[in-house]
């Protein structure tokens, strides 16, 4: 019997992080295959971008709207507003159709309705078995997301850490200004979070956010506690549509098993900017085709992908992880105070913290320098941070292999020219 014939990547799951690595590897002149379970387009997810990644992989035609106000609201007062035009709705079954032509046109090869089933090795290749065929490839992308089976298959697992999300889609609706979005809206006392996103004439997405798990046992809850929140904000409309779900919030562990390397929600790739994992995905699809091109020319092995992943993101990872179990665990005054401070350094520092677009020590300078400046060092110790955040911390979160391709030192310098180059 005739084998089938070698790919240089397979890339199981047709979601943000398999299409945007498809189409890179692909560029690369890589042999291409990716596997969809679904019809390619479908989602159950709802994203909010940033300009510079729909410039970057021209996708002009998915944005729904532009904003000329991006607001944070605390329950008792604070309010910053970003008066940037940086966050953009998308209509997200189109750019993912967007991403498969383009991938497409680079040469790859795509197959909706075709699930993966399980794999096996054959000497230095992987053979991914489908419901309609087998597949051999030299390296795996596994992009099947949060509920991936190949980590358990090899009795591996991320942080189970989650931010619950749930949101409602109205239509007919009216009470909210259609040229704000409210991104973080602290409406009651306590840990639970509201967003208001305009979508189109009459049409509005409102949703709850908290840094726990959404459960079967507490989604009433959470949803009555949405529709009190638009009954106070005045916010009318009828209910077309329901997502939810949960967003990965603990650092990425697990990078690579036998033959496969681990990406998007498979790995934890959402942190920085947990909500905004279409961009974070998109961005980093660029390192992992890099990865890629080497593994398949000899270049690199699989423990060189972590370090090629987390060198892109040092120091910055670990800010993001802190500020990230920071709000989780803010009281009411200390978020107030949060809000309250978000303007010393400006709408531009506000979009790099939450697209991740800038991760270098510059970031973290401003962003500790920030938390200072708010929070005296005993409302800090009271937050009683996670010891394992602190310890990563110490050992530079056991990122020291990556180090040296972070180049740390050229980083220091830029930052420090950066301040001081222009005096005189």
């Amino acid at each position: 019997m005739e084998k089938s014939p070698v790919y240089d990547i397979i890339i199981l799951g047709a979601g943000p992080a398999g299409l945007s690595s498809a189409l890179n590897c692909a560029k690369k002149g890589l042999r291409v295959l990716v596997l969809e379970q679904n019809a390619i387009g479908m989602t159950q997810k709802t994203w909010l971008t940033f300009g510079y990644v729909i410039d970057r992989f021209a996708l002009s035609e998915c944005v729904i709207r532009r904003y000329s106000r991006v607001v944070f609201s605390s329950y008792l007062g604070s309010r910053y507003e970003c008066r940037k035009n940086f966050l953009f709705p998308i209509d997200e079954e189109r750019a993912l159709i967007l991403l498969a032509e383009q991938a497409v046109k680079a040469g790859a090869k795509i197959r909706g309705k075709e699930a993966f089933v399980n794999y096996r090795h054959d000497g230095n290749l992987v053979v991914i078995h489908s419901e309609k065929g087998a597949y051999r490839a030299r390296l795996v992308i596994d992009a099947m997301g949060y509920e991936s089976r190949i980590l358990s298959s090899c009795r591996l697992k991320n942080d189970t850490v989650d931010m619950g999300c749930l949101s409602l889609f109205l239509k007919n609706a009216d009470g909210f200004d259609p040229k704000t979005c409210f991104l973080y809206d602290s409406y009651f006392p306590g840990s639970d979070y509201f967003w208001v996103v305009p979508l189109g004439p009459g049409i509005v997405m409102a949703g709850i956010f908290f840094f726990s798990s959404l459960t079967p046992s507490n989604r009433d809850e959470k949803e009555a506690l949405l529709r009190k929140y638009l009954s106070q904000r005045g916010i009318k409309g009828v209910v077309f549509k329901k997502r939810m779900g949960n967003i990965p919030l603990g650092s990425q562990a697990n990078f690579f098993v036998p033959g496969f390397i681990l990406f998007g929600d498979s790995a934890n790739t959402p942190l920085p900017s947990s909500g905004f994992s279409f961009s974070r995905c998109l961005e980093e699809s660029l390192v992992v085709s890099e990865f890629a091109q080497g593994y398949v020319n000899g270049k690199m092995q699989l423990r060189d992908y972590k370090t090629k992943i987390l060198s892109a993101k040092i120091p910055g990872i670990e800010v993001h992880l802190i500020i990230s179990d920071m709000l989780a665990k803010f009281s009411d005054s200390m978020l107030n105070k949060a809000i309250g401070g978000m303007g010393i350094f400006g709408d531009e520092f506000i979009i790099d913290f939450l697209s991740g677009r800038n991760m270098n020590v510059d970031f973290c300078i401003k962003a500790l320098t920030a938390i200072l400046k708010t929070f005296s060092l005993s409302e800090l110790s009271n937050l009683s941070l996670r010891q394992e955040y602190l310890k990563r911390l110490t050992s530079l979160y056991n990122l020291l292999p990556a180090v040296p391709s972070a180049q740390i030192l050229r980083q220091v310098v830029k930052a420090v020219t950066g301040q001081f180059g222009k005096r005189k």
